[in-house]
């Protein structure tokens, strides 16, 4: 077992089938979290259909825990097999993959998990992890994640509310608040007063660095919080009625709308306790500012901001008692128009995939809705399934489970416009789907795909070159993310890429509206949010070169990949797959067919690859002795030498060896062996060696630079044809010939194969003639040596 390879292993085990389907799951979405080898634990979390499951194996207690829906449903090891299983034991080290297949069948496979205890560990980690790498937001986030039952909430809280406070993450900790309030466990927040309170305190110190709409979203929160807490130490009162005050005489807007919003809304409580706060209300200057509040919320609307913040601002407006008439009719109008964009957003993600189906030949079929429970499952076109473009669409629709089988009815109703381009099937029966369809385009047909849509969306080939890790002090605080359609388009973004969650670039990015699928890009690592527990919204420094991608890479940058086969540049220079096997993938990659710009992206990678086998020259020659003709071939892409040396047959792996010893650049190593292979050449041709010609196809080498070579090459095989000797003599009343030293001739060797001598040294009268009249048309004479004795 331990001499086979574990795709071998995994494709006799569980089948073809299986084996294929795992091979299709980005691994990028799965995160090993921690993996000890010794007493294997494996811990990961992997991120599929928006939705995250967890994946545990235990060698110490014999147990595989996971929780997706196949494993789940599945009555035996056999049937729990599922595609993210499979693809975790192809990710880490063959040794470990072996030793648990080994004694796959004794595992206990399970989904019980008491209490969650498996899953908040795992939370729990990579909350560690994440702050530790001083990405706390995150953290946060898996700290949140990791309280599932009151018994074990009361060090994670505390270490939540010590973080976030210690990181000024008001945002956070407010939301944190608020929803554990309206939770189960809210009896547990008295412990820490004193940590609430801080974060109170704190936070008024803060107000101003804030967005103007994270104020908003803060300010709803403590309004939720305040209906359950109580402020009980009569100094920290008294100083945030000092505070309030102070910021109400603020200049900076965020500190003046927090400290009146307050003032209003407690105004009764804060009163008794000062008369200042009667006066503020009174003010001229508070007048005028709620005068500004609404021409600040009107020229909004111009500026066409997202409806979320109207929405809270709206609703804040109440406490300000503006009146309803002075804004309502302008934010319902606005309203519409965000709906009306909205479904324009996804006419243009049709437009990109009606491209699709049009450039690259997808057949319009039939699929046969079937109901299934609460989706429906369909037969995809064995033909459409093979093309890389139709698979590529079908992933941006909804549709999942083996071979993308099923798709519930609201995405179906959402995507209506471009099934019925896709699909032949009459969907007209079925109510849910109409249901769904009716909730978002309305009962009028009157929305249709422009194909023009999509030229926005294209990709230009344009070359990009910042070295922006270089104005970074750390290459750890970014990333390199290869954007997408959006398959679910979020804030009106119609990219994302998927990781271990779904990213979306920020709105606030001055390059939100020109990201392009397949665009790369410099990012901020850390998400300057996150929303509903798995989209993180990520600040895009800058487009990324290719070029500058592979650099960065090799750098140790971290990344997100989609159809750019980012993960060989890492997984060559961690030595799991040589140099020559990468390139081979990626040359052989069927999305290649889509993706623009392809070869500009091999090209970037092949002087990468150059560079390492440079640099590990020692480790590239034993790959070569492994296997010298299949990755001397290898190189000889690499080197993009294939038409130069068609029709050569060298020692290419010596002549390799010989020049990697020798420091040069690509064009120079090419230059260099280019120029060895010609000396080669005429070392063969001067030494003449019988059938050493053997090695020049002379009909291929026609469009080389060693076709110079030609005459001299056939003189040669004209010279010793002629001058090896054929023996005649009589055995046994009959004539025989001797031809051992014709067949070693270049004309020799290939008349033995024409006339099916099969290399024998004797032959009879009759083949004898035939090799007569062959040679005599090829002009060539036959050097006979009468009466052998």
């Amino acid at each position: 077992m331990t001499k086979k390879l574990i795709s071998d292993i995994i494709f006799e085990r569980f089948g073809v089938e299986r084996y294929e389907e795992s091979l299709k799951f980005p691994t990028n979405k799965i995160n090993i979290i921690s993996l000890k080898e010794n007493l294997i634990e494996i811990r990961a979390i992997i991120f599929d259909e928006e939705r995250e499951y967890h994946l545990i194996i235990d060698e110490k207690k014999m147990e595989i825990f996971h929780d997706c829906d196949v494993f789940f449903s599945g009555m035996d090891s056999y049937e729990k097999t599922c595609p993210h299983l499979i693809s975790l034991l192809l990710m880490v080290q063959p040794s470990v993959s072996k030793n648990i297949l080994s004694d796959f069948n004794n595992y206990n496979f399970t989904s019980e998990d008491y209490s969650s205890k498996k899953k908040s560990k795992n939370y729990l980690e990579l909350a560690n992890t994440s702050i530790e790498n001083n990405n706390c937001i995150e953290g946060l986030n898996y700290l949140n994640k990791a309280i599932f039952n009151n018994k074990d909430c009361e060090p994670i809280i505390e270490k939540y509310l010590k973080t976030a406070i210690e990181n000024n993450l008001y945002l956070e900790l407010f939301e944190f608040l608020q929803s554990a309030y309206n939770s189960d466990f809210n009896t547990y927040l008295h412990a820490y007063d004193n940590f609430i309170e801080e974060g109170f305190k704190s936070f008024l110190k803060s107000a101003s660095i804030y967005s103007f709409f994270d104020l908003l979203r803060i300010i709803e929160f403590i309004d939720n919080i305040l209906a359950y807490y109580e402020f009980k130490k009569e100094s920290l009162i008294l100083s945030l009625i000092s505070n309030l005050i102070k910021l109400a005489n603020s200049n900076n807007f965020n500190e003046k709308y927090l400290a009146l919003y307050f003032i209003k809304k407690k105004y009764e409580i804060l009163v008794k306790s000062n008369s200042t706060f009667k006066e503020i209300l009174m003010s001229k200057d508070y007048d005028a500012f709620k005068l500004n509040l609404l021409n600040y919320f009107l020229e909004e609307i111009d500026n066409f901001v997202i409806l979320d913040k109207l929405k809270l601002m709206k609703r804040q407006f109440d406490v300000f008692e503006i009146p309803k008439n002075h804004y309502y009719e302008e934010y319902k109008t606005y309203k519409n128009e965000i709906k009306e964009l909205e479904k324009k957003v996804y006419l243009k993600k049709f437009a990109f995939l009606k491209y699709f189906k049009e450039k690259y030949n997808i057949k319009k079929t039939k699929i046969d809705f079937r109901k299934k429970r609460n989706a429906y499952e369909v037969n995809h076109d064995k033909e459409n399934l093979k093309n890389p473009a139709y698979n590529y669409v079908i992933n941006h629709l909804g549709f999942y489970g083996a071979n993308k089988s099923i798709i519930k009815p609201s995405e179906i109703g959402l995507n209506y416009l471009i099934f019925e381009e896709l699909f032949l099937d009459d969907l007209n029966n079925f109510h849910d789907i109409l249901y769904y369809k009716t909730k978002f385009w309305g009962e009028d047909n009157k929305y249709e795909i422009n194909t023009t849509d999509v030229f926005s969306l294209l990709s230009k080939p344009t070359e990009y070159n910042y070295d922006v890790d270089q104005s970074y002090s750390s290459i750890d605080d970014l990333t390199i993310i290869e954007w997408d359609l959006a398959s679910k388009p979020r804030l009106g973004s119609l990219v994302n890429a998927y990781g271990v969650r779904v990213v979306i670039p920020d709105q606030n990015t001055a390059l939100f509206h020109d990201i392009k699928p397949f665009d790369l890009c410099f990012c901020k690592k850390n998400p300057i949010k996150i929303e509903g527990n798995i989209v993180r919204t990520i600040n895009i420094i800058t487009k990324c070169s290719f070029k500058d991608a592979v650099s960065s890479i090799e750098k140790g940058m971290s990344f997100i990949e989609g159809y750019y086969p980012l993960s060989l540049v890492s997984s060559v220079l961690k030595k799991k797959i040589s140099p020559f096997e990468a390139y081979k993938e990626a040359l052989n990659n069927p999305n290649k067919l889509f993706i623009p710009n392809y070869p500009k992206f091999v090209k970037a990678f092949r002087k990468m690859l150059f560079h390492f086998i440079y640099k590990e020259k020692g480790y590239i020659y034993d790959i070569l002795k492994l296997n010298p003709r299949e990755n001397a071939n290898q190189f000889i892409i690499l080197l993009n030498l294939t038409t130069e040396l068609s029709g050569l047959k060298l020692p290419y792996t010596e002549l390799f060896q010989d020049l990697l010893n020798e420091n040069s650049d690509l064009q120079e190593f090419r230059r260099k062996i280019l120029k060895k292979i010609h000396s080669n050449i005429k070392d063969i041709l001067k030494l003449r060696e019988i059938g050493a010609s053997k090695v020049f196809n002379l009909k291929k080498m026609r469009h080389t630079p060693f076709v110079k070579y030609s005459n001299e090459i056939l003189k040669i095989r004209k010279e010793e044809f002629e001058q090896s000797k054929v023996y005649r003599y009589t055995q046994d009343d009959k004539i025989a010939y001797e031809i051992s030293e014709l067949i070693k001739t270049y004309y020799g060797s290939q008349l033995s194969v024409i006339l099916k001598i099969d290399m024998k040294t004797t032959i009879t009268q009759e083949k004898f003639n035939e090799i007569q009249n062959f040679s005599s048309k090829l002009n060539l004479k036959l050097n006979l040596v009468k009466n052998l004795s």
